[in-house]
């Protein structure tokens, strides 16, 4: 329940701009004597007729009899105090139907019926009937005149253009990193994307090298005694020639017999030249030399030609071989990288590639030296393997952060138009394991209206307070009808709000 306090110089509209704001379903106004209120009934007879039309129960608190039965003629339930008033409005009292105004008392000591300045009465009689038809045909032009005011004045019609403004440019280098899993328009980073590119090449080698091989002569000599009558051991190794030098040595022991009565011996050895090569295929009985049994009267001699000796070549990998194909396979790889990054096929969707950053990893090569530097082959198939990495960027969301660091710099109560927003950012530049944008994003901004609540903040102010809240919106024109009031309706519904499209300039 609502109870309000009128002052004395408070107007009827003021009570009824009351009524028409409340949530309350009971009311009651407590009205002073000498209120403006309380000088007709027909003020009382507004503020019932406003109050049914709302569903309201209202009641009228007056310490002044007077004011109570004027009230209560108008149909308004009247009491003396707020308390008995909200008592009377639970209890669901009616209005009192037959009161009537108090009447006024004559200060004046002399009857009704008494003449003035000799008049006779009937002729005084005469003119105060004809004064009071003229007062109540006031009485009802100004009844009709309020009834008139409360539905249909004042109006207002109001036409709002807002004010279009630049935004911007905002300024910023958005920051691109492998660190970076999700844009972030606070810290101005996005993810860097690392593209890895396998790369394989082959290469065939041919052996460099010569690989010699000699093979020994080998044969066998006979060792003879000239009559020794006790054995004598050849041990293994022992070396015999031919007159030309061309050495041979035992390849066992051999044991040569003492011969009876100082007969002569023999022992066959096998033999084998010192040098390989032909050189050492002699004929037969070319060795006769063992210059370590010439004084022990032994003899030596080879009764067939020695034969086996020769010289063959073969291919051979050098280590200069592999490491040459090795160094020739690093170079080919890197080339292919760089030849991949630079086509555009190659390219993810959606993202652009910086090809300085491309990056060739360790080249792992089979076979492996080991296997093959040394070996008496013609050549082998060098295959290196390896990954490169590049750097790939997603460049529309370098766009999307500078227009989320544009929307940030909004002021409160502003809109950006989106068709407005204008994005524009340098190349990147790459920065170690970074990729960096520098770019600018502007756009046009514009007021957030809303026509209900703007209503609510002018209804009821005079004319120039309510301009210079529309004209921080944009242009505006205030019309109030009749033009004399200089406010507008407190009732939002007298008020017809027009909200034009928006424009830089009127």
């Amino acid at each position: 329940m609502a109870v309000w306090y009128l002052d004395n110089d408070d107007e009827i509209t003021d009570a009824v701009a009351r009524l028409r704001s409340t949530d309350d379903e009971r009311v009651v106004f407590v009205v002073p004597p000498g209120s403006r209120i309380a000088t007709g009934r027909i003020n009382f007879r507004l503020l019932a007729r406003e109050a049914e039309a709302r569903d309201l129960a209202m009641a009228v608190a007056s310490p002044d009899e007077q004011v109570r039965a004027l009230a209560a003629s108008a149909g308004v339930l009247a009491s003396t105090t707020p308390d008995e008033a909200e008592a009377a409005l639970e209890r669901g009292d009616e209005p009192d139907a037959t009161a009537s105004p108090a009447p006024v008392r004559s200060t004046s000591p002399t009857a009704a019926a008494t003449t003035t300045a000799g008049q006779p009465s009937s002729l005084l009689s005469w003119r105060s009937q004809r004064t009071r038809v003229a007062t109540l045909v006031v009485l009802v032009v100004v009844i009709v005149g309020w009834i008139l005011v409360a539905q249909v004045l004042p109006t207002a019609e109001v036409t709002l253009r807002p004010r279009l403004a630049g935004l911007g440019p905002v300024e910023a280098t958005i920051i691109a990193s492998a660190d970076v899993e999700a844009p972030d328009p606070d810290a101005g980073t996005i993810p860097l994307t690392v593209i890895s590119v396998p790369l394989e090449l082959s290469e065939s080698v041919e052996a460099s090298g010569v690989e010699v091989t000699e093979a020994k002569a080998r044969g066998e000599v006979v060792f003879s005694s000239d009559g020794r009558t006790s054995d004598k051991e050849i041990p293994a190794g022992t070396r015999v020639q031919t007159p030309a030098q061309i050495r041979f040595r035992t390849t066992e022991t051999a044991v040569l017999p003492g011969g009876e009565d100082g007969a002569p011996t023999q022992v066959v050895v096998p033999i084998e030249a010192l040098a390989g090569g032909e050189a050492g295929n002699v004929r037969a009985e070319a060795i006769s030399e063992a210059p370590s049994l010439a004084d022990q009267g032994i003899s030596v001699s080879n009764p067939t030609a020695t034969a086996g000796g020769r010289t063959e070549t073969a291919p051979l990998v050098e280590p200069r071989d592999y490491d040459d194909a090795a160094v020739n396979l690093g170079e080919s790889l890197e080339g292919r990288l760089q030849a991949w990054v630079r086509d555009p096929a190659n390219t993810p969707a959606g993202l652009t590639i910086f090809a300085e950053t491309a990056i060739r990893g360790p080249v792992t090569l089979q076979p492996l030296a080991s296997d093959v530097v040394g070996t008496a082959i013609e050549g082998f198939t060098l295959t290196g393997t390896a990954t490169g990495e590049v750097l790939a960027v997603d460049e529309a969301l370098v766009d999307e952060l500078l227009e989320a660091q544009l929307r940030a710099s909004l002021p409160a109560a502003m809109v950006l138009r989106d068709e407005s927003v204008v994005v524009e950012r340098e190349s990147g530049r790459v920065d170690g394991s970074l990729v960096r944008f520098a770019g600018r994003a502007s756009g046009i901004m514009e007021p957030v209206i809303d026509p209900e609540a703007l209503l609510v903040r002018i209804a009821g102010l005079p004319v120039s307070e309510a301009e210079a809240i529309l004209d921080g919106l944009g242009t505006a024109t205030v019309n109030v009808w009749p033009g004399f009031l200089g406010d507008l309706p407190n009732d939002r519904e007298r008020i017809t709000l027009d909200v034009l499209e928006a424009s830089a300039t009127e």
